[in-house]
């Protein structure tokens, strides 16, 4: 680490409010595409789910924003919380990302590659003034420049469009829509027009009304026995502020205007993601998860965004539009406590077997 490289660390939710500016223009200066490692992102999120306790979400969570500062100026920021859960029978110490708990996508240092070998530091600070069992980062994505890849392992993968590849949507379609998924679609649609139904898509800023139109069509993965994530209070309290204080849309399918399918979108330098996304199971027929698919990646052309994330998680419908994928990874070191010596290994068993499993289903 350079002689003139500082560290802070922030561990009140007092402090991380009054780090918005400086982390904004490190953003700013790095052209940071990682939504969900964006400054609104973890905040909003910290603020929602910090008093939240379960094994999903964690118990007593402590946060370890760990800022480094070349002569005053922020260059990069890692963050972390320290964590309980539950294992084996026991209580144990995690060190994890800030929002990898849930709702995760690309989460990372943020930082320049320029900056990477200060990382160490970052760990060395962790290993000498906090006490824990295990380091667990999930969500890192292949092109982070900040981990050992020895410590790194596959966790999963989220397919991408990059919008610049083709000119136009119809372009897109032609080279890469399926002859199948082409037909797909134009058999939805005769078989709408033949029984007097007519499919319309539009793209709307995210209110108070057609948020509630997307809680009612979310609570039809209940019937594929699927969950909405508007059953759980902070969930849907999340979503309801942080498409609000991103930039976010809502891409909607009526038949014969009446709602029946959504994609929620939250927008970040340029990039788009695909947070969640339903229809109305008693439609099936008329492939409106191909049809809101199809719309939501219009409007990506239509704005000329950069990248088009369809969310973490290779479902099969997802391969339909795009071949292309961004692997996810799990960066995993033991703690510094003894507890560690006996719980890693059996740790790292579940994780290699989770990396079995995510190369097959990537193949």
């Amino acid at each position: 680490m350079m002689n003139n490289i500082k560290i802070k660390v922030i561990q009140t939710s007092s402090e991380f409010n009054l780090l918005e500016e400086e982390w904004k223009a490190l953003e700013s200066s790095l052209n940071h595409s990682n939504i969900t490692s964006s400054f609104d992102w973890l905040n909003t999120w910290w603020k929602i789910f910090k008093d939240v306790n379960n094994n999903k979400i964690g118990y007593d969570k402590k946060l370890i924003v760990i800022c480094l500062y070349d002569n005053d100026l922020l260059i990069s920021v890692a963050p972390f919380l320290k964590v309980y859960r539950k294992k084996f029978g026991i209580k144990i110490s995690f060190i994890e990302f800030l929002g990898q708990q849930w709702a995760g996508n690309y989460i990372d240092i943020i930082s320049h590659k320029k900056h990477a070998a200060n990382n160490e530091a970052v760990f060395c600070w962790l290993y000498k003034n906090i006490k824990f069992d295990i380091i667990l980062l999930k969500y890192i994505p292949e092109f982070s420049a900040h981990f050992n890849n020895d410590d790194l392992y596959l966790y999963s993968a989220c397919p991408e469009i990059k919008i610049s590849a083709y000119n136009s949507h119809e372009e897109f379609i032609k080279n890469e829509y399926s002859k199948g998924l082409k037909q797909n679609l134009r058999t939805a649609y005769n078989r709408a027009k033949k029984t007097g139904i007519e499919i319309q898509t539009s793209v709307e800023v995210i209110d108070q009304k057609n948020f509630k139109e997307i809680i009612n069509i979310s609570a039809f993965k209940l019937a594929d026995g699927k969950w909405s994530l508007y059953e759980d209070r902070n969930k849907s309290l999340f979503m309801e502020q942080i498409t609000n204080r991103m930039a976010s849309n809502v891409v909607l399918v009526r038949l014969n205007n009446k709602n029946v399918a959504y994609r929620t979108n939250i927008f970040f330098n340029q990039n788009k993601f695909c947070i969640d996304a339903s229809y109305d199971r008693n439609f099936r027929k008329f492939e409106l998860g191909s049809i809101s698919v199809d719309a939501n990646i219009k409007d990506s052309y239509s704005k000329q965004i950069l990248t088009h994330c369809l969310g973490p998680g290779l479902d099969v419908y997802k391969k339909k539009f795009t071949k292309k994928t961004i692997k996810i990874f799990i960066y995993l070191r033991k703690g510094n406590t003894l507890m560690s010596l006996l719980l890693f290994n059996p740790i790292k068993v579940i994780t290699l077997r989770k990396e079995k499993e995510a190369k097959q289903l990537i193949k």
